[in-house]
C-alpha cells in the first residue's frame, strides 16, 4: 500500500450503520482451555530462587548491579561509586572481592562474578 493512502475496509460502526445492529462478536477460541486454567491450583515459584535472592542483601544486590556496568573512565566509576553507592572506593572493592565468592552472587549475576573471579586470578597468576 503507498504511503498516506488508507485501507478501504469498512469500520465496526459503518457496519452496524449499514446493518441496523451491533457487529457480530467472533467466538473465543480457547475458551474451553482458559476455564482448564482458572481450575487449576496457582503455580508457585520455584523455592530455590527466592531463597538465592533472599540471602543477598540489598547493598550486595546494588553492587553486583553496579560492577555489571562497563566504564570507560576509572575517575567516573570512582566518582560514581561515591554518588550512586554512597560507599568509599576502598569499601566498595572490599565488599565485592567477599561477594565473589557467595554462590548467590553467582546465582544472581553468573557472567559478572565469572569475569571478576578470571581478573582475580590473572593478578595471583602474576604475582
Amino acid at each position: 500500500m503507498p504511503p498516506g493512502q488508507r485501507p478501504t475496509a469498512r469500520s465496526t460502526r459503518a457496519r452496524q450503520e449499514d446493518d441496523g445492529g451491533p457487529a457480530p462478536q467472533r467466538p473465543l477460541r480457547d475458551a474451553p482451555a482458559r476455564e482448564a486454567r482458572a481450575q487449576e491450583p496457582p503455580r508457585q515459584a520455584a523455592p530455590q530462587r527466592f531463597e538465592a535472592e533472599s540471602k543477598l542483601s540489598g547493598t550486595e544486590t546494588r553492587i553486583l548491579e553496579f560492577e555489571a556496568r562497563w566504564w570507560r573512565a576509572s575517575g567516573a566509576k570512582t566518582q560514581a561509586i561515591a554518588d550512586e553507592l554512597e560507599l568509599t572506593p576502598e569499601r566498595y572493592y572490599q565488599q565485592l572481592a567477599r561477594l565473589i565468592d557467595h554462590p548467590e552472587a553467582a546465582a544472581e549475576q553468573p557472567a559478572v562474578v565469572r569475569r571478576l573471579r578470571a581478573a582475580r586470578d590473572a593478578r595471583r597468576a602474576a604475582r
